[in-house]
């Protein structure tokens, strides 16, 4: 990002206020084939931002070079999450991941350690984000991140609510920042930068600026190392907790309390216990849940804790939590033998 605030400053050398913004400077962008500023939801967007102190023209100007994104809303109706989960754990549980996690975490340890002392987050939690959402930084996406969030705001019914306001956050967002052209930012098909893949709200909410430099820059690892600590700290996690263990199953009671999706925690051990749940290991948490999954040989059963809750926080998919849960074992493992 310090490459994008770079080419920020050399526009602004021209562009001094947004009111200022003359038709000519998007000309060559603007297509005949699609306007969203003719849709009534962008006309109510843009009266709320304007209520916001955006200029009118300025918002006109942008939208008006936006075009709908076919790829976009094929790549949302199909996310990896909708895999089983013998399907999804192989996409991040690879030698190449774990590997470059130990090296990602030995390259930035400096700094992995104070965010970690700071908020309070386990490091090797704070590396598996990373490398769940971005390889540690090598994909960090190549969507515009205006076109994907206008595009899933406008012309994405499910979730236009949702992509609607993070359209508004990333905005705002710009504005906090200093950049001037909100096309100029990349990220993921649904609108997430950085590193640790923040959308909007999160990255206005929880980002922060642990280098200093004065910018909350989510592509330097650095800010992005804090500021998923940060995140992690602000939803909860508890520092040397459990966050998950395989259970075994005796009788059937449990199905009156087994989940498939994420829940926040609600059950004592104990009560799992009286259902035929028991920890395969040591395990502790105020509140558990046991949670199925699709294995290759079969279903899975895990219980989980707060620590649990706290990753699907960040996506709300316990396949995805399970991948980071496993991820983080396996990078801490890996360098505790490389140091030996």
């Amino acid at each position: 990002m310090l490459k994008v605030f770079t080419q920020y400053l050399i526009i602004s050398a021209i562009l001094v206020l947004p009111s200022i913004l003359t038709p000519p400077y998007f000309a060559a962008e603007i297509s005949a084939k699609a306007n969203y500023t003719s849709y009534p939801a962008m006309q109510q967007l843009i009266e709320r931002m304007v209520q916001k102190g955006f200029d009118r023209n300025y918002l006109h100007q942008i939208f008006s070079r936006v075009q709908r994104d076919e790829r976009i809303l094929e790549l949302v109706s199909s996310p990896a999450e909708g895999k089983p989960w013998h399907k999804y754990r192989p996409i991040f549980i690879t030698e190449d991941r774990i590997n470059s996690g130990v090296n990602f975490w030995k390259r930035h340890e400096k700094v992995i350690k104070a965010a970690s002392t700071q908020y309070g987050v386990d490091p090797e939690y704070i590396v598996a984000i990373i490398g769940v959402e971005t390889f540690y930084g090598r994909n960090t996406g190549k969507h515009k991140v205006l076109r994907s969030l206008t595009t899933l705001a406008m012309d994405f019914p499910p979730r236009e609510k949702f992509y609607t306001s993070e359209l508004e956050h990333y905005l705002e967002l710009m504005r906090e920042e200093g950049i001037r052209d909100p096309n100029i930012l990349s990220g993921s098909y649904a609108g997430a930068m950085g590193l640790g893949q923040f959308i909007s709200s999160s990255y206005r909410h929880y980002a922060v600026d642990f280098n200093r430099d004065g910018h909350k820059d989510l592509w330097h690892p650095e800010d992005a190392i804090g500021s998923v600590a940060n995140y992690f700290s602000r939803h909860g996690w508890k520092p040397n907790g459990n966050v998950t263990v395989p259970a075994r199953i005796l009788g059937n009671l449990y199905a009156k309390i087994v989940n498939t999706k994420a829940i926040k925690p609600a059950h004592t051990m104990q009560i799992l216990q009286q259902h035929g749940v028991e920890p395969l290991g040591n395990f502790s948490s105020d509140k558990v849940s046991l949670l199925q999954l699709q294995g290759l040989q079969g279903y899975e059963y895990w219980i989980t804790g707060d620590n649990f809750y706290t990753i699907t926080r960040y996506n709300h998919s316990p396949k995805y939590a399970m991948a980071i849960f496993q991820l983080a074992w396996e990078i801490k493992r890996r360098k505790l033998n490389s140091a030996k």
